[in-house]
């Protein structure tokens, strides 16, 4: 089961219990927990901060359910996952007697800057907080043994099954009202609030995990598969997925990542292949110039974010394709004659140059699986690696739990504080 699956997201963030702190789930495999189960120390920060995690979501009184908001979607159904658009705000420039600037002013998007009223939605953020604790609590149950190893296990799966199980707290599988633009008439879901749901591919190494334990059980993994099926169809058939299918950038990036993914899991694997085929010959050849530039993020207010953050999903689907035999994006060339590695380079030149003036440990999940892949005959990938950790307060005791193994090369840095960047 060696590399059965890499994830595109730097970190999860686990707001919600430890403040501050990230998990890096890059690289987990059920090789590389076992490996640390057998070898590793066992007074490892990060095993301990991981298992403190997993004790407190086993205190969970309410699990996550987006029929917990409190506001209700536009269609009236407690099911449909509501985000808002982040980067939009309304102008109310020239409107009389404005009480209610959600239904009275146009909203307008600016670029990178996020209006803080996002936050007043739960769906968003309990969709993250499921996440995180499902994720922290299948790695505690690989990492313990018996009872208390079951019961994190048996946490996990209840809320998998509150989330997309059972049939009277589920989120139904679309995303209908994602990234709403609101303002007045019909408030409408936006091609990109997909991306709100990118998460959601930690679930099948979670659910690998998981079906060893005593509380797995067919009723829960048939209703995974099946939703994830059908958000599958959902994403390919509706106007919002069609939409953001069309795009070049990141948004379109991890669209196939997920689709490809959610396919997979679904036992549809020979449509996985042919999404990310389709992938190569056509969205891809736009992304990545001979020179290793990514033009369709380049562009944007954050540059290196965000073709750092294209990057995680190019090699996240790179490496899936891999896992289930379809093409090899590692190799694969632009109609630019760019590569994945020229990006890399690219990026890693910035770094080195000093010419970053943004956070720049977004470079770092690309860095380790690149470097993983093409190799470090010079050294430098292990240089800006090392010097990102250095500049980032370590952080590497995570790396020592998911993946020893990956360190090679890597000086091991000693603070017990994550890294508190992220890509979103």
């Amino acid at each position: 089961m060696k590399n059965l699956l890499f994830f595109p997201i730097l970190y999860i963030t686990l707001n919600v219990i430890v403040a501050q702190a990230a998990v890096n789930v890059d690289y987990i495999t059920i090789d590389g927990l076992d490996y640390f189960k057998e070898h590793g120390d066992k007074s490892n920060p990060a095993l301990k901060s991981i298992n403190s995690f997993a004790s407190r979501a086993l205190k969970l009184d309410k699990p996550y359910s987006v029929i917990n908001t409190t506001v209700i979607p536009p269609n009236g159904d407690k099911r449909e996952y509501l985000s808002y658009a982040p980067y939009s705000w309304p102008n109310c420039d020239g409107i009389p007697n404005v009480t209610d600037p959600q239904t009275q002013c146009p909203y307008e998007t600016r670029d990178g800057k996020t209006n803080p009223d996002v936050k007043n939605l739960s769906d968003p953020s309990d969709s993250r907080k499921m996440i995180d604790s499902v994720v922290s609590l299948s790695i505690s149950y690989e990492l313990n043994d018996g009872d208390i190893a079951e019961n994190f296990a048996r946490k996990a799966v209840q809320l998998l099954d509150v989330w997309f199980v059972n049939e009277n707290t589920s989120m139904l599988p679309d995303v209908n009202y994602g990234q709403v633009q609101r303002g007045p008439g019909e408030w409408k879901g936006r091609d990109e609030g997909i991306l709100d749901l990118r998460f959601y591919v930690y679930i099948p190494v979670a659910i690998k995990i998981l079906e060893k334990s005593s509380a797995w059980n067919d009723y829960v993994e048939k209703g995974l598969r099946k939703w994830f099926s059908d958000f599958s169809d959902w994403l390919m058939n509706s106007e919002l997925g069609k939409g953001v299918a069309k795009r070049s950038n990141n948004h379109a990036t991890f669209y196939i990542a997920a689709l490809a993914t959610y396919l997979d899991f679904a036992g549809r694997t020979d449509e996985a292949k042919n999404v990310i085929k389709t992938f190569v010959d056509t969205t891809f050849q736009d992304t990545i110039l001979k020179s290793g530039e990514q033009p369709k993020e380049s562009k944007r207010t954050k540059p290196f974010h965000y073709q750092c953050f294209n990057l995680e999903a190019l090699t996240y689907i790179a490496i899936l394709s891999q896992k289930i035999n379809g093409a090899n994006l590692w190799e694969t060339k632009t109609k630019f004659g760019g590569t994945i590695q020229n990006a890399v380079d690219f990026l890693v030149d910035l770094v080195d140059k000093g010419k970053v003036k943004e956070v720049e440990s977004v470079l770092l999940p690309s860095l380790y699986k690149s470097r993983d892949y093409y190799g470090d005959k010079s050294g430098k990938y292990s240089k800006i690696l090392n010097k990102l950790l250095q500049e980032t307060d370590g952080a590497t005791e995570w790396w020592t739990v998911y993946s020893p193994k990956s360190l090679e090369g890597i000086k091991t840095g000693s603070a017990s504080a994550l890294l508190g960047s992220s890509l979103y």
